[in-house]
């Protein structure tokens, strides 16, 4: 662990910051911390760096020929950085003794993100949910990026059901609109 973390730095109360965790990744999670691996913030957090770790060498390989522009890198891990952030509280219940069950903004951008790596053809890219008041529906946007030649309706439906029966399973709560975008079509090269 990092002596000198920062508060803003520390992921989760951990005690361990984003460089740490990185590393802690590049080393195969060896030897095994305990403190990081029974966090759920550093659980959700490693899962994105490692979903953007594989997709990079997907479109790295995709396009060795090409030059990547410098702000590709840099653009997914502000989103990358932006959807860790545990984001604010939204209540589940509340049980007889008073106490408040809640599930973070981070873990729903997750689970969401995880319906997207069952569908197949489909890359999510942004996320966003929006409950504007604490008993309402949770809405949910997504962007999303359908391989060329899949059906993008089929896509897009199987997306948006996929979310809702997530969201309303794992996180017992009621989902109201789900909005789904192609937003992009990518290639896969071995096709070709």
């Amino acid at each position: 662990m990092s002596e000198d973390v920062d508060q803003t730095d520390d992921v989760g109360g951990s005690g361990y910051s984003l460089e740490d965790l990185s590393a802690y990744l590049h080393r195969g999670r060896t030897p095994r911390i305990p403190a990081i691996e029974r966090n759920a913030e550093c659980q959700a957090l490693m899962a994105s760096m490692e979903r953007m770790g594989r997709l990079s060498r997907e479109i790295v390989d995709a396009q060795a020929a090409e030059p990547l522009a410098e702000s590709w890198y840099d653009e997914i891990m502000r989103e990358v950085m932006r959807e860790f952030r545990a984001g604010r509280d939204i209540p589940l219940a509340r049980t007889e003794d008073g106490t408040q069950l809640v599930v973070t903004e981070g873990a729903l951008y997750e689970l969401i993100r995880t319906v997207g790596d069952e569908v197949e053809g489909v890359l999510v890219g942004r996320v966003r949910i929006d409950q504007p008041e604490p008993t309402a529906p949770l809405d949910v946007r997504v962007t999303v990026s359908v391989l060329f030649g899949y059906p993008m309706q089929d896509a897009v439906d199987r997306m948006r059901d996929g979310i809702r029966a997530a969201v309303e399973r794992h996180g017992d709560l009621r989902v109201g609109r789900v909005d789904v975008t192609v937003g992009d079509v990518h290639i896969d090269r071995e096709d070709e």
